[in-house]
């Protein structure tokens, strides 16, 4: 077999495969290299998703005109010299590789001047190319002007997003690096309009440029010194959390970066405090020596590798766990919190201080520090006795037609110390041991007995005991009934008299207009008004009642889900979604309610599972009950 030796273009072309992935990748490239040349302004341009257009004006030092073609060159870079340089590399960008990957696959045209000229120079380079090099006029600076990306590679352009996807994409990068130097004057426009212009300020004020001002009052200071490591930024308090991860921004030395580790960390600390599919909120930035962190591991530079991962997971968790701490308990800001689940820090031993000594400030507490809700063995068996002497059992009275029984204090039982006993004797949900669950029928014919937790009924025939879950019931109606009237193109639609409004980041709107066309079809008119919120105009009628912050928030959970286009699954997907955030959680029911619930069940003989897959009914026979109380064996 021959072997061939490429020419640079088509060696070009295929580097151009590692660095320039999709128009975000060439914006973040000519970003970093504005801020490496000392901008202190930066204008961004960009036409349907970078796809056609993207124009890059900055105010830093410009090349020389003698260095011009040289900077479309392969492996041509200002940043690094000699080897050791890889070590500790301090810049955004190093690797020399971007304008000459960009303008192999685009029509590039690049203006630039430094502040001892008078005269600028200007360069196009075509698909690889060079033309003509000439003087013009400019300010100081550089602009960079990239057309048609991929005119030349046909078959890479194809697979291009949509516009409105890559510059959702686009728009989120350009967030991070306002995020990353909020001093610097970042203005932004997407097709003309204007989408972020942060002014140059504090990180304060970058917050409020990406996510509006309504965040700030949110959030909480995080500062960490220990002379080796600094942690500085903001997280969110405990109550404010969101439903994914796109809210979350981690800096190392100004570069935007994802670490996986780091993120657990965070996660970890605020984990008791979060309900299910729930994240936090933070923008914090990690100072730490060049040498002790890698970011030449992946083209991308999205990803970095460091030099002991394990002392970092352990100083991010305790920083947030500390900044949590002070902010429950302000009064003490002294005193600290460290979970038992902390590792053993070993700072000193019989062989000297640890390798991860130099991470520490050594002003945090250790393991014998104060305990926030942590209980030990002895004080959990004597709270564990106190409740059970406190136990009163309320005898289960029938529901009279003005009163529900609301107040039956089951709640004081504990039953983890006998599980072992119900694990031997029932199986409340399994359809093999109770396989008609599904199908009953006639509920009218058995004894409504009560309510207890304001969510379940308890009904009663002959030697069987019904648990309905009526919030479920309620669902599963709601849901049959919005698939009926989908079903026979009859569904009647309320407009609000005043539109829902819902704060969003630019990721979570491009999300929710993927799914814009389908929630028309269920009624729900949704558009976008502003660069970080979004309007619901219309509901179902049948869905009046609904919480649409509930809905919205339930939608933005599924955003791994980057095409939901198959349209029975998405309308399946958000028919449950609209059910389930129609259902009033804690909603207690008098009897007529009750009653019309039953008779609905009845009528329409649904599927006893709510949408989500959740039982309605769990059956309980007496002879179970009699097992519990050892009245038989």
């Amino acid at each position: 077999m021959a072997i061939n030796i490429l020419d640079s273009v088509i060696a070009n072309r295929i580097s151009a495969g590692e660095v320039v992935e999709k128009p975000a990748s060439i914006v973040k490239e000519l970003m970093d290299n504005a801020l490496d040349a000392g901008a202190t302004e930066i204008n961004i341009d960009i036409v349907s998703g970078g796809i056609d257009l993207i124009a890059i004006r900055d105010n830093g030092c410009g090349i020389e005109p003698e260095d011009v073609k040289k900077a479309f060159l392969p492996h041509a870079t200002s940043k690094i010299s000699k080897l050791e340089d890889l070590d500790s590399i301090a810049t955004l960008g190093f690797r020399g590789e971007a304008l000459a990957s960009i303008s192999s696959v685009s029509q590039v045209t690049m203006i630039t001047k430094t502040k001892n000229l008078d005269y600028a120079s200007q360069i196009s380079v075509n698909g690889g190319v060079f033309g003509k090099i000439g003087a013009t006029s400019s300010t100081d600076g550089t602009y960079i002007e990239v057309r048609n990306l991929f005119f030349n590679t046909p078959a890479r352009r194809k697979f291009l997003r949509r516009p409105k996807t890559e510059e959702s994409e686009i728009t989120n990068f350009i967030s991070r690096y306002i995020l990353a130097h909020p001093h610097i004057k970042i203005r932004y426009t997407a097709n003309e309009k204007l989408i972020f212009n942060n002014l140059g300020g504090d990180l304060l004020s970058a917050i409020s440029c990406v996510y509006g001002m309504d965040i700030i009052p949110q959030l909480d200071y995080i500062k960490y010194d220990s002379g080796y490591v600094k942690i500085e930024g903001y997280i969110g308090k405990v109550s404010f959390t969101k439903p994914n991860t796109t809210y979350q921004t981690l800096l190392v030395n100004g570069r935007y970066v994802i670490d996986e580790g780091i993120s657990k960390a965070v996660y970890s600390a605020y984990e008791e405090f979060l309900m299910s599919r729930q994240f936090p909120f933070y923008v914090i930035n990690l100072r730490i020596p060049y040498d002790e962190v890698d970011v030449n591991v992946h083209p991308n530079k999205l990803n970095v590798k460091f030099a002991h991962p394990n002392e970092m997971f352990d100083v991010f968790y305790r920083a947030v766990r500390q900044t949590i701490y002070n902010s429950l308990n302000p009064i003490t800001e002294s005193a600290s919190y460290v979970s038992n689940n902390e590792v053993n820090y070993n700072d000193s031993d019989d062989d000297g201080p640890s390798q991860n000594a130099v991470f520490y400030d050594k002003s945090l507490p250790k393991q014998d520090a104060i305990k926030l809700q942590q209980f030990s063995e002895k004080d959990f068996n004597q709270k564990l006795q106190q409740v059970e002497q406190e136990v009163e059992i309320e005898p289960i009275k029938q529901l009279s037609q003005d009163k529900i029984i609301n107040n039956i204090k089951l709640e004081k039982f504990v039953p983890e110390r006998n599980a072992s006993m119900f694990d031997k004797d029932i199986k409340l949900n399994s359809t093999e041991e109770h396989p008609s669950y599904q199908s009953i029928t006639n509920f009218s014919d058995y004894k409504i007995i009560g309510e207890i937790f304001n969510e379940f009924l308890i009904l009663e025939k002959d030697d069987v005991m019904l648990l309905v879950d009526f919030h479920a019931g309620h669902e599963r109606l709601l849901y049959d009934q919005l698939v009926s009237t989908i079903n026979n193109q009859r569904i009647d639609i309320q407009t609000l008299l005043v539109p829902y409004f819902h704060q969003l980041n630019v990721q979570e709107i491009e999300y929710i207009m993927l799914l814009q066309d389908g929630l028309k079809k269920l009624g729900f008119e949704i558009e976008q008004v502003g660069p970080n919120q979004v309007s619901v105009l219309t509901v179902p009628v049948i869905l009046s009642d609904i919480n649409l912050k509930n809905f919205v928030q339930d939608l933005l959970h599924d955003m791994s889900n980057k095409k939901p286009k198959i349209n029975n699954e998405l309308d399946r997907m958000l028919m449950q979604k609209a059910c389930k955030s129609a259902v009033k959680s804690g909603m207690s029911l008098n009897i007529s309610q009750v009653q019309q619930l039953l008779k609905n069940l009845d009528i329409n003989q649904p599927v006893l599972l709510c949408p989500h897959g959740r039982p309605i009914v769990t059956i309980v026979k007496r002879s179970q009950i009699e097992k519990w109380f050892k009245r038989i064996v």
